[in-house]
């Protein structure tokens, strides 16, 4: 049976959305304009952390996860001697790059910033002065260096937040210039990580670090950075990260007294009360056990006394944070009284030999140069005599013999 008319019970519910809707898109009106905006953006107290244990964010991957142990030994041999002959070449572009580029030896203006190098804390040894004095010294040896790349002060304002903060500083506009240390295998790194090395011609490097330079010393891409970079007699300064000492207590991590060692039951190292007058509330930077080292240190004004060619390693008066084997950023000083005069710009290329060696003069003050190595005049050198004798001491009568017994005399 067919209906053309609709039923009482359609025509209710019609009439009844037909109230309602109206109701409906007025309080939604409603809803909106009393609905109040929230803030783009919310404030956190943040107190920073002393270190950071994890890589940031935005940096590639760096190690390569996946492993060829699918590989056998015939493949895996081949891919060693790709590996072996993609370096040889890396190399020879990058020395001759090196020939290519030109340095001088030139005076060094106040607000110029030379490349710095990565070197690796090899130990410590002990020196003589002229005079007799023992000096303490760092061994630190410089790894393959290379230049990686170049960032335009203006590229690295506009691509990072830390070129926003010192692209453009009080000393004028900085490059920031990367330098890799270290050959290592391309096998155990990612190809996003190997591609800046591609581009630069340089082998695989394990460690990078950047310094800011300024326009009229800046290296170009792939120049070999030697230890002649820095001069004997020079100030420089060294940032790297402190011994990792672990979890320690406030007499370690502090140099706090303790307590009494008589009548103390079980608290003889312990720090005691930390808050309970006034506030009674522990206030943020108290000095408490926790987490020792591992923090970025800088000591600045560290002299240049010796250099070895040969092995690519330098000689610093005093010491450098970080343990043995430890990377650490060498550039120079900053301070008024210690900043280089003159130098090697925009760093030292095999071009500069043939002009030191023309250079060379007999002056009393000039650095001592021996067996491919460098010493300053301040040094003791072994070579030469350790006790002049004249004619005076020759003629100076003996005394008694110490070994026996003194005798009296008889007076007559």
């Amino acid at each position: 049976m067919e209906m053309n008319e609709t039923s009482p019970h359609t025509r209710s519910g019609m009439l009844l959305r037909a109230a309602v809707t109206p109701l409906l898109c007025s309080a939604v009106e409603a809803s909106t304009l009393l609905i109040v905006p929230k803030p783009s953006a919310s404030v956190f107290q943040f107190r920073g952390r002393r270190r950071t244990l994890t890589p940031s964010p935005w940096l590639p991957p760096v190690a390569e996860k996946s492993h060829d142990d699918f590989l056998d030994d015939g493949n895996r041999a081949l891919l060693r001697e790709l590996v072996a002959a993609e370096r040889s070449a890396a190399m020879s572009l990058a020395t001759a790059s090196s020939h290519e580029a030109e340095a001088k030896v030139a005076d060094i203006e106040p607000t110029t910033r030379r490349v710095g190098l990565l070197v690796r804390k090899i130990g410590m040894l002990p020196q003589w002065t002229v005079d007799g004095e023992r000096i303490l010294c760092t061994l630190l040896e410089v790894c393959e260096n290379h230049v990686v790349s170049t960032v335009s002060p203006d590229d690295w304002y506009r691509k990072s937040i830390v070129g926003k903060r010192k692209a453009f500083n009080r000393d004028g506009p900085m490059w920031k210039v990367t330098v890799g240390a270290v050959n290592g295998d391309p096998d155990k790194f990612t190809h996003v990580y190997r591609n800046q090395f591609a581009r630069a011609c340089v082998p695989v490097k394990k460690y990078l670090g950047s310094f800011l330079v300024s326009e009229e010393a800046l290296p170009t891409v792939g120049t070999s950075l030697d230890v002649r970079h820095f001069t004997v007699g020079q100030y420089v300064t060294a940032t790297g990260k402190s011994i990792d000492w672990g979890f320690q207590g406030g007499m370690h991590r502090w140099g706090m007294r303790g307590q009494p060692a008589r009548n103390t039951t079980k608290s003889h190292r312990r720090i005691g009360s930390i808050g309970s007058v006034g506030d009674a509330r522990v206030w943020p930077g108290k000095r408490m056990p926790g987490h020792m080292g591992y923090e970025w240190v800088t000591v600045s004004g560290l002299e240049v006394v010796r250099m070895n060619i040969d092995k690519q390693v330098i000689y610093i008066k005093g010491s450098v944070p970080g343990d043995v084997g430890t990377m650490l950023l060498l550039k120079d000083c900053i301070q008024k009284e210690k900043k280089i005069k003159k130098g090697p710009v925009p760093t030292w290329l095999p071009s500069l030999e043939k002009v030191e060696e023309e250079s060379e003069t007999k002056d009393d003050q000039q650095n001592v140069s021996r067996d491919n190595e460098i010493l300053s005049p301040k040094l003791f050198n072994f070579s030469s005599p350790t006790i002049m004798f004249s004619d005076d001491d020759a003629k100076k009568t003996l005394g008694r013999d110490k070994t026996k017994a003194k005798i009296a005399k008889v007076k007559k």
